[in-house]
């Protein structure tokens, strides 16, 4: 097996940050530590003044494929979300066909073991007649079931508390919920569109029509069920301060068995109302970003760890159906390649520390999906090593993006810091901010009872 050097980066391990050297034997962590010469190492990368932290683990990826090759594939999105830090990520159900049976988990996952570069996991998607699939799921083969209880892209829809009901109670691990109120929503749309033209409609209708109300009664319910059915609840995309302090109170205990808990996800993280005007189609997402008080909320939530995660949400889309009127116009924010330099970003202004960005992109997320071996910078871990220059900026441009669909809400932003190494299992994959090694990253393995 290879060994790899890494030479003086600052680590940022889980109890610890110290100037110092990362030796990778194989896939694994050998030593954090003052390594003397080379120690036998086939390569050697010198880390001065970078920051090593352990590989993202993003829960929250819509990769499309099968079924939308126009809009990304394991393939092409895999490698955006590398570039962008992401060593594992989590992709979710609403593809063509639905991933609702563990067969086309299993199918997901062979197409995931010739095309992705990055390490990978699979939903196991809820639907109204699925109920003996969902109950029979492997729970070390899937990332968890996931329930959509507002409608969004791919069909997959379960609102019926009835039958919410039933579908917490047959799952055998956490269950991750898109929590919105389709009533709610269908109100506001005819409250907010009824007699205006199409042109008429600006982007920030998004905000009112997927409101703040449709989002609180739906965390508020899957809660409840939570509790009744004593199954374990990741509120996804988490973005209003109303379902915060609804989470508030249930931030405690032990992080791998909690009821509830929530996630953070880039555009709510990044953005807010005021970036509608400027931005319109291209920050259009389910649920909604909202104001710049919710998102001051978040951010303070990720820091307390009321919210325990932070994901992206990653959704492309073709080009033309983020191009038009606002009813025209998809929803999706494409974000997973510029996924850690936004929480980077952040960290300059001073909402994050280096710290809060390890434990709720990495640690957190390992922890609560009981991942072993993955998330923190510690001896025997899987080498999953980021490495980051805070003071190399960064511009966004059409040719430097890995997604097929060829547009971003970043794009000709500039980031102040960015990914210059990443490592997937002691492979060095990402050089200089280039792909440097396509090898298939490996499934994750999850540990649970």
């Amino acid at each position: 097996m290879s060994k790899l050097l890494l030479k003086g980066p600052l680590v940022v391990g889980p109890h610890r940050i110290i100037r110092t050297d990362l030796l990778v034997d194989g896939a694994y962590i050998e030593k954090i530590g003052e390594v003397s010469g080379s120690a036998g190492a086939d390569q050697a990368i010198d880390c001065h003044g970078l920051i090593a932290l352990p590989g993202a683990i993003d829960a929250h990826v819509h990769f499309r494929d099968p079924g939308m090759p126009a809009k990304g594939t394991i393939r092409s999105e895999s490698r955006a979300a590398l570039l962008g830090g992401i060593t594992t990520f989590m992709d979710m159900p609403n593809t063509q066909p639905p991933t609702t049976t563990m067969a086309r988990v299993m199918e997901k996952r062979e197409t995931a073991s010739r095309d992705s570069v990055g390490n990978y996991a699979f939903y196991l998607g809820a639907a109204s007649d699925n109920l003996d699939d969902i109950r029979s799921a492997d729970p070390c083969a899937i990332a968890g079931i996931k329930v959509y209880m507002g409608s969004t892209t791919g069909g997959l829809l379960v609102s019926d508390p009835g039958q919410l009901e039933r579908v917490f109670s047959a799952a055998p691990c956490l269950i991750a919920a898109h929590c919105e109120d389709n009533a709610t929503i269908e109100a506001a749309m005819r409250r907010e569109l009824t007699g205006r033209r199409k042109e008429d409609v600006p982007f920030i209708a998004h905000e009112f029509i997927r409101n703040r109300d449709c989002c609180v009664r739906s965390s508020r319910l899957a809660i409840s069920i939570a509790q009744s059915t004593g199954r374990r609840l990741h509120i996804m995309h988490v973005s209003t301060k109303e379902e915060v302090e609804m989470l508030r109170p249930l931030a405690h205990g032990d992080l791998a068995t909690r009821t509830v808990t929530g996630e953070g996800c880039v555009p709510h993280l990044f953005f807010s109302d005021s970036c509608y005007q400027a931005l319109g189609a291209e920050l259009k997402c389910n649920p909604s970003v909202k104001a710049e008080r919710d998102r001051r909320a978040l951010s303070q939530a990720i820091r307390e760890g009321v919210l325990s995660t932070i994901g992206t949400d990653h959704a492309p889309h073709e080009l033309a159906l983020k191009s038009g009127p606002y009813q025209d116009t998809a929803s999706g924010c494409v974000s997973a390649q510029h996924s850690l330099p936004t929480m980077l970003e952040l960290c300059r202004r001073g909402e994050f520390t280096l710290e809060d960005l390890a434990r709720a992109m990495a640690q957190n997320v390992a922890t609560r999906y009981g991942i072993g071996r993955r998330g923190t910078l510690e001896e025997g871990n899987f080498a999953d090593i980021v490495l980051v220059d805070m003071a190399r900026p960064r511009q966004v441009t059409v040719q430097d993006l890995a997604s097929p669909c060829g547009h971003s809400p970043f794009l000709g932003h500039t980031f102040p810091a960015s990914v210059q190494h990443v490592v997937v299992s002691g492979i060095l994959k990402v050089r200089d901010g280039k792909l440097v090694d396509e090898r298939p990253g490996k499934a994750v393995e999850f540990c649970r009872n």
